[in-house]
């Protein structure tokens, strides 16, 4: 029974790996690779084997030259790998640290084969991270892991990134000439309270609309659909590997933009590997703006709390010989919890009188009063209704009983409420 239930659960691992597999396949986040195996004199070399070698997780993609020398590999996901080239008669050619980036494709010049004996190897130690696509008409920037880790940001949305990247502006709010997002505010809304939480509507590359941005994660779409002003998800700096943006000429499967922003998650390797951390902000350490102080208001209190952590590695059964070779399943996991305390300042808002309930809207004085808020309202109903007085729906009538007939200040903004009255 026990050797039943193990080859059962083998089982379901295989059936969800090849429906991850599938899955991945079906992004547009992967890349392709092509070249043509020659010797000196130019002549091709069919029958080459090729293989491709993922340097974090040692798994290998095997295929061989045509009748023509040429070879390709497609879907392989984002990373550093390594190609070797192997013929008889030849030294074998090696080719190290050949960076994949989120939809790349990738010609090598003509591989080379010198004649030589078994054992004599032809080693490329270097190979540029990015080049320019040829197979593309687009203009792309990649953020790389190693750029990500060096690079400070205000909060932890990997959107702030853009700041770094030629020909992205932050839209300004009014006439204070100050970004709109500035990083600051984690949250799934576009515009809160706490103001703007998401670089979506709010830069604009290189003259676009501020519209006409977009994110996605993984090659799925984060931004809401029905605004594209917010990000439900927010790509982790810590959590991705990768950062790609494209700003015109991109290939169709982005049927979106005209900026599109790609992230791609981390995966697991050979080895184990993790983080835990606690990222913290506290208004206690902030300069209050200059504003502010000459009004005689005091800095926003707002207090932010990030931990979180990751951790990635094989996929390993114990007791039995599975991905044994750490080369065949892999996993990474990660998690951040946000606790941000946002003082939003002095919240405007009205409520109805008892008499306005009733449909009485003769009080000039608490209708000048609230003018700003009501807007021509008040005018229209002094045209429709001399009298002030307004037949109100039974079924409204209901309604209004459940608003609430004051406002309730919090006593922290009580201070700066003083000779205000609701």
């Amino acid at each position: 029974m026990s050797r039943f239930r193990q080859s059962a659960f083998c089982l379901a691992l295989c059936c969800l790996l090849f429906l991850v597999a599938g899955f991945l396949d079906a992004q547009t986040v992967n890349s392709s690779l092509a070249a043509i195996v020659a010797d000196k004199t130019g002549a091709v070399i069919p029958n080459a084997k090729i293989t491709l070698t993922n340097n974090a997780s040692g798994d290998t993609r095997r295929t061989t030259t045509n009748s023509e020398g040429y070879f390709a590999i497609t879907g392989i996901f984002p990373g550093s790998y390594s190609v070797t080239v192997e013929a008889p008669g030849f030294s074998t050619y090696k080719v190290d640290r050949i960076a994949f980036n989120p939809g790349d494709v990738r010609t090598l010049p003509n591989i080379i084969l010198e004649v030589g004996t078994t054992g004599t190897e032809v080693k490329v130690t270097d190979v540029l991270e990015q080049i320019t696509p040829v197979d593309s008409g687009e203009k792309s920037v990649v953020i790389t892991t190693q750029q990500l880790q060096n690079v400070a940001v205000v909060s932890r949305s990997a959107a702030e990134f853009i700041k770094i990247v030629p020909g992205m502006t932050p839209t300004s709010v009014g006439v204070d000439n100050r970004p709109g997002w500035n990083g600051e505010n984690m949250g799934i809304n576009g515009n809160g309270d706490g103001g703007k939480q998401s670089a979506v509507g709010n830069y604009s590359a290189n003259g676009t609309p501020p519209g006409a941005l977009d994110i996605t994660s993984d090659g799925a779409y984060t931004a809401d659909p029905g605004c594209n002003c917010a990000t439900p998800v927010n790509p982790n700096p810590d959590m991705i590997s990768e950062f790609k943006i494209q700003t015109s000429n991109f290939a169709a499967e982005n049927y979106k933009g005209p900026v599109v922003i790609s992230t791609i998650t981390k995966s697991g390797g050979r080895d184990f590997h993790g983080m835990g951390y606690m990222f913290a902000r506290h208004y206690s350490m902030n300069a209050n703006d200059a504003y502010n102080n000459q009004l005689g208001i005091a800095k926003p209190a707002n207090k932010y709390y990030f931990p979180g952590g990751n951790i990635g590695g094989p996929v390993l059964i114990p007791g039995t010989g599975f991905n044994k070779n750490r080369d065949k399943l892999f996993f990474f996991a990660g998690y951040e919890y946000f606790k941000q305390t946002l003082d939003t300042g002095v919240l405007k808002a009205i409520v109805p009188t008892t008499a306005m309930r009733g449909g009485d809207f003769s009080d000039q004085a608490y209708l000048n009063a609230i003018g700003k808020y009501f807007g021509a309202a008040g005018a229209d109903i002094a045209s429709k209704y001399p009298s002030r007085r307004v037949p109100v729906d039974p079924g409204m009538a209901s309604l209004l009983k459940l608003a609430p007939s004051r406002i309730w200040i919090p006593p922290v903004l009580a201070r700066a409420t003083t000779g205000l009255r609701f």
